[in-house]
């Protein structure tokens, strides 16, 4: 490290986090609140239309009224929101965020929208309970991460719980879970094992990046075989046709650096959808 790095750290943390960033804005007809630079805009960014679109017309598709959702890596609450509102009232959404500051805002989030439905936890999940760093990045902490810090910077450490799934919450009835942890997706999965062999309907929302994965020591290659060793099948969310081995791998092989792509896993596609279960590679 640099001798100025701690320095001008410091000093960008300071600034993100300065007070003028501090304010409310309507998305997709909720209030959401956010406290630094990086999560205004962020937030801005979907209420425009330029990042979240497709995200948000898949779930639309694989979100019904009465599910229990899972959200893994829910941020600040906006997608949390999103799932409140397609669950609706005899639904549930349970919610895990381990930053201390983000999830501060989840639960101010899930207060400012009334959104009752939504149960919020400050910690983080994974294949067994214990404590591990999380790295949180100045400038983007949508990119915080449990893992190898990967040389990042700037970025501030702070130690949070860790817990299988399967063990939190034993016998769970979850119907949809979205995870998006920056590459820690399959230590979440191996900690929710019992849930997935159980619940025979039950729908994963992955995001999937070869770099973030091998940065908590897996691979795309070991994400697909755990699942497909589940009896689940991975879908595009796109256009929900199934993807094989081979066009999953090449999928995920034409990424570079943080691409990332999206992908629905159960053991059926959507009903009501144009997925036909054919295989969308040799």
């Amino acid at each position: 490290m640099k001798p100025a790095e701690p320095f001008i750290g410091r000093v960008a943390w300071a600034l993100n986090g300065l007070g003028m960033w501090s304010r409310e804005q309507p998305v997709w007809g909720r209030r959401m609140r956010a406290r630094t630079f990086d999560r205004t805009l962020y937030l801005s960014l979907h209420r425009l239309g330029l990042m979240g679109r497709p995200e948000r017309r898949a779930l639309g598709r694989l979100v019904r009224p009465g599910m229990t959702a899972v959200d893994v890596g829910a941020n600040l609450g906006l997608y949390s929101m999103l799932l409140s509102r397609l669950v609706g009232p005899s639904g549930r959404v349970i919610s895990f965020e381990p930053d201390p500051d983000l999830f501060a805002l989840l639960r101010e989030n899930c207060a400012a929208n009334a959104a009752s439905n939504v149960e919020a936890r400050g910690l983080a999940l994974g294949g067994a309970a214990g404590r591990l760093s999380l790295n949180r990045l100045t400038f983007n902490s949508g990119d915080n991460h449990l893992g190898a810090a990967s040389g990042e910077t700037f970025r501030r450490p702070v130690e949070v719980e860790v817990a299988a799934l399967d063990r939190l919450m034993p016998g769970l009835e979850a119907d949809f879970i979205k995870i998006d942890v920056q590459g820690w997706e399959l230590n979440v999965l191996r900690g929710m094992e019992e849930l997935l062999r159980r619940r025979e309907k039950v729908g994963l929302f992955l995001e999937v990046c070869p770099k973030w994965l091998r940065r908590a020591g897996d691979s795309a290659e070991e994400l697909y075989a755990f699942t497909r060793a589940l009896g689940l099948r991975v879908y595009s969310t796109g256009d929900f046709r199934e993807l094989s081995e081979a066009s999953f791998m090449a999928m995920a092989a034409g990424l570079r650096g943080q691409g990332h792509i999206d992908v629905f896993v159960s053991r059926t596609p959507p009903a009501d959808g144009s997925g036909t279960g054919r295989s969308g590679g040799k």
